[in-house]
């Protein structure tokens, strides 16, 4: 008898519906065959699968089972099958109802049970899309695949629970709900001594979502004025946070107490991750920690530790959002679009041009340092600012300033600002975003304005990039202080935020 069952597989952050068919003879030498381009974990299932059944309480016939995995050419990997192969041949065997608009997803112990799978929130979300009734899934990925609204997803952690369902019964477990955490957060901008101007091209930052490089000598507070951006971020819509724990699933990353919360994502690796570790890889591609950040922000200390060849690989990430990882049977997409920040010292030592410690460094020596990130990587960074080393006015309470900039109201800006990018432009999308014809048509130029970029370009200041981030940053400026076209002074800012450690 032949039966079909609905099952699903990760491509990317993505899943797309696997059709398995399962045919039992009689006759001839008992065995499986599993066809469809499946890995060794799949080849391997029949083994759990024949133990998994028998110890359910199932019966197991000596016949021929030939399991085809369609579509035949995409190739299939990890254990997601396990389940819905076992579903095929209790049908095939007429030991189950045969099933309609349900799809089956899961791994399965020795003993029957259903073990928890990666991505189980992005086969929930692909199967509400195409309109399916029922997923079932396994218990522990319960609270992650709730999220999903507009499809009846059942929750088992047996095989013989399926089997109560199929045959019209119902599971006493009790129901599952993902509740969103508020924690707050436990860094305040109040904390930073001084650094206004810092705070500014933080509140720019965020504003705009611009990518942001501070340099300056030790103890300066670089560290902390970029550890605190996530305080004065917009929150996440209910899709990004979807788009977020998909990544999370898919990288095992959420772990067994499951925490939904509209607060961005924020990675800060070390300085000796690979590079397959910052954009994903492997022999199963995996994301890495850019898409990981994706809705969030990825901050690097101490930039210039970081291997040449692994900064290397983030131009295109920061240029078009995404990563793309090929391999030879097919190439495999994530998300990248995070708000890249990272901070580093001006020379070696850390000392060059500080007022109070003087620099050890040899002229070489700072060179060779700089040459660690290339032009094309500060080419794609839209705010440069050096933090200097703090005074003893800066020590002390300042009450014209210690309201202003604290994560509370500068957030309260942030927010307006986004919202007049929205309404402008008629889409929740920043100015960072913002397509060269948006430019031309939403950020208008006066004719001095235009002049003195044009010298810019001139002096070699700015490069074909940069020029549109400029603007891009000065419309950002414009939106904090809700003008509604870009002045020059706005310009001048923007571009006071593109000068170097060196110059």
């Amino acid at each position: 008898m032949l039966s079909i069952v609905k099952s699903a597989s990760l491509i990317g952050i993505d899943a797309t519906d696997i059709t398995i068919e399962v045919d039992s003879r009689h006759g001839g030498l008992p065995g499986e065959a599993i066809v469809g381009l499946p890995d060794a974990v799949i080849r391997e299932s029949k083994n759990r699968i024949k133990s998994a059944l028998k110890n359910s309480g199932f019966q197991y016939p000596c016949n021929f089972y030939t399991i085809n995995l369609a579509p035949a050419e995409l190739p299939k990997e990890g254990p997601f099958f396990d389940v819905p192969i076992a579903i095929g041949l209790l049908q095939a065997t007429r030991q189950l109802p045969q099933t309609e608009g349900c799809l089956f997803v899961g791994e399965l112990s020795l003993n029957g049970d259903i073990q928890a799978i990666r991505g189980a929130i992005s086969i929930c979300h692909m199967a509400a899309k195409k309109g399916y009734q029922k997923v079932f899934i396994p218990y522990e990925n319960g609270l992650e695949s709730s999220l999903i609204q507009g499809i009846e997803i059942i929750r088992v952690k047996t095989l013989k629970d399926i089997q109560t369902v199929l045959d019209g019964g119902k599971l006493d477990y009790p129901a599952q709900e993902l509740c969103e955490t508020n924690t707050p957060y436990t860094h305040d901008y109040s904390e930073v001594k001084g650094q206004l101007s810092g705070k500014r091209v933080m509140e720019i930052a965020a504003a705009g979502h611009h990518n942001v490089l501070l340099i300056g000598p030790p103890g300066s507070g670089k560290t902390m004025l970029l550890k605190r951006l996530p305080t004065i971020l917009p929150d996440m819509t209910m899709d990004e946070a979807i788009e977020t724990f998909k990544l999370r699933s898919i990288s095992n990353k959420l772990g067994k107490n499951i925490a939904f919360s509209l607060k961005r994502p924020f990675r800060n690796p070390h300085h000796s991750i690979s590079y397959a570790g910052l954009v994903g890889g492997g022999s199963n591609p995996t994301p890495g920690e850019i898409s990981l950040s994706h809705n969030g922000v990825l901050f690097l200390d101490e930039l210039p530790e970081f291997p040449r060849a692994v900064l290397e690989v983030l131009r295109q990430p920061l240029e078009d959002k995404k990563v793309t990882i090929s391999r030879a049977n097919m190439a495999i997409e994530y998300p990248a679009h995070c708000l890249f920040i990272a901070a580093m010292n001006p020379c070696p030592c850390g000392y060059f041009r500080d007022t109070k410690t003087p620099c050890t460094c040899h002229k070489d020596q700072i060179k060779k340092y700089w040459k660690k990130i290339s032009g094309p990587i500060l080419d794609r960074i839209d705010l440069i600012l050096e933090i200097p080393r703090l005074t003893q006015d800066d020590m002390g309470p300042n009450p014209e300033t210690q309201n202003i900039y604290t994560s509370e109201h500068m957030k309260a800006r942030v927010d307006q600002a986004r919202t007049r990018q929205y309404n402008r432009l008629k889409n929740p999308k920043p100015n960072t975003l913002l397509t060269p014809h948006e430019i031309t048509k939403h950020c208008t130029l006066t004719q001095e304005t235009r002049h003195f970029l044009g010298q810019a370009i001139d002096k070699g200041l700015l490069t074909g990039r940069s020029y549109d981030k400029v603007i891009k940053v000065a419309r950002t400026i414009a939106d904090l202080e809700d003008k509604p076209q870009i002045e020059l002074g706005h310009v001048c800012e923007a571009l006071q935020y593109r000068k170097t450690g060196l110059e």
